[in-house]
């Protein structure tokens, strides 16, 4: 059963999200544990939907819930019982569409909608490099989704610029994702492998790095920068490169998954003097920008999109042209690395102030931003009969178990993140098993020489007994000089 008791006056908020897409994921949950009244999230699919209510952990797996034929009556009910005020649609993919028309068909509601991505200007966007070339069919197919939404809700003035040549008179504003209030922590220890052949200087690329994020650059960077004692940490992981370890020995280091509260422990650890964001596609905002902020590191940014926009507007690093290659990124960093280069990185990093609500904003303003449009768009409570937010209403909808149910990317995530435990634990493991077998061994081993050594001893013994009796018998029966000529015999003898 999902239940949430809502504030006298606060209207609940249904957030419609793609099960299949992660990004904006962060973005919610920050929203709903930051506002008074009730979040609920469903998690769109192909497959069974799945209903959430926020910060309550309760779920409820949903089927045939944007199908034509079936009756809208249940969805009806369950958002008057609800008091489900407005709809927050944080994906513009056929998926979520369908499931945002078949809550409409249901019970007109107004709404907002996040563009969290370039994926409203191409359906491909995330398949190529660059600023993705404009697909007029599609962006056709979801301009009355814009253009009837109280608000189009951009995360950075690039978003919003893009937005308004799309879909021209939508109405739109800029609210930045924020950042809460950050975890006090020390600093970790280095990992061992890492530390046994670190670099002079410490260059991070920071998150999951997929090809629209960079990781084509890692090979030809490292290239670029062999013999200058520069080398590349990813802290975070790759497409093709999970657990721990060296990418390229001595010059591309892999931390692997970290909490997101850690980030600023781990870039101290491994002495990051700057963090390299090598990606492809334009990014929308970028939370990792203002964690490395936070953190008190410059940055290396690509000209364009919210990266470039934010570091030109604020500082904090450098820029590089929009779809730089390896040589370009390493010569920028061969030059901070030398004594003037250095003088200036330590220059832009002594202006980086991580209280800085402009350069780094803040979830505390995001969230009374937000909360201000559903205050002023969002339809007020309803006095319908029915236990608010329970899915009693929903039963004709409700499916036994998860079958078909695309699964976000967080929990592929946090899959990858327990094989690679799994594994380290094997390893682990089993080097504690050659241990064993090891010792057993030397002990083994140790036993044997100890008796051979007695053996050894005994022997010894005996020959010494021997020749302090012939010894004895040399000096009582032999004259002086046939003495004298054997000890020369046998010192020759030695030699």
């Amino acid at each position: 059963m999902i239940a949430s008791t809502p504030g006298m006056h606060d209207c609940a908020v249904l957030h419609i999200t793609s099960a299949a897409g992660g990004g904006s994921d962060r973005y919610i949950r920050d929203l709903a544990a930051s506002t008074r009244r009730p979040h609920y999230l469903l998690h769109a699919s192909t497959g069974t939907d799945v209903l959430e209510a926020l910060g309550a952990g309760h779920f409820a797996p949903l089927r045939n819930f944007t199908s034509t034929e079936s009756d809208t009556g249940p969805i009806a009910r369950w958002l008057q019982q609800s008091d489900i005020g407005i709809l927050h649609l944080h994906g513009v993919d056929q998926v979520c569409r369908a499931h945002f028309d078949a809550l409409q068909r249901a019970r007109a509601l107004p709404y907002l909608v996040t563009l969290h991505d370039l994926q409203f200007v191409n359906p491909r966007a995330f398949a190529g490099a660059g600023m993705p070339e404009p697909d007029a069919e599609w962006i056709g197919a979801i301009h009355s989704t814009l253009e009837r939404a109280a608000m189009v809700i951009a995360p950075s003035a690039f978003i919003l610029d893009v937005a308004l040549v799309c879909a021209p008179g939508i109405r739109a504003t800029v609210i930045p994702p924020g950042l809460g209030a950050p975890r006090v922590g020390g600093i970790p220890s280095t990992p061992t492998d890492f530390a046994a052949h670190a670099p002079r200087h410490v260059v991070a690329i920071v998150g999951a790095v997929g090809p629209h994020k960079g990781s084509g650059m890692l090979q030809p960077l490292a290239a670029a920068l062999r013999d200058s004692d520069i080398g590349i940490v990813v802290i975070g992981y790759t497409d093709t490169h999970l657990s721990r370890g060296w990418l390229v020995p001595g010059a591309v280091y892999v931390h692997g998954p970290y909490e997101e509260s850690a980030l600023a422990g781990w870039l101290g650890a491994y002495g990051v003097e700057t963090v390299l964001f090598p990606n492809r596609l334009p990014e929308s905002f970028s939370y990792t920008l203002s964690e490395v902020w936070a953190a008190g590191v410059p940055v290396i940014v690509p000209d364009q999109g919210a990266l470039g926009e934010r570091v030109e507007r604020d500082g904090g690093g450098w820029l590089l042209p929009a779809g730089f290659d390896g040589d370009e990124a390493a010569a920028l960093l061969v030059w901070l690395a030398s004594p003037e280069g250095a003088a200036e990185c330590a220059r832009v990093k002594s202006k980086i102030a991580p209280g800085d609500a402009q350069r780094i904003p803040t979830l505390e303003a995001m969230a009374r931003d937000t909360d201000a449009l559903y205050e002023r768009f969002g339809l007020p409570p309803s006095d319908a009969e029915g236990v608010a937010g329970t899915t009693e209403a929903l039963a004709p909808l409700l499916a036994a178990n998860l079958d078909g149910f695309a699964f976000r990317k967080e929990l592929i995530k946090l899959s990858s993140e327990l094989a690679i435990d799994r594994a380290r634990l094997a390893e682990a493991l089993s080097w504690n098993e050659g241990l064993e077998r090891n010792a057993a061994a030397w002990s083994a081993k140790l036993e044997a020489d100890i008796v051979e050594l007695k053996t050894e001893i005994e022997r010894l013994g005996v020959e010494s007994r021997e020749s302090a009796s012939l010894k004895a018998a040399c000096e009582r029966f032999l004259p002086r000089f046939a003495r004298s000529y054997l000890s020369r015999w046998a010192l020759r003898a030695r030699r």
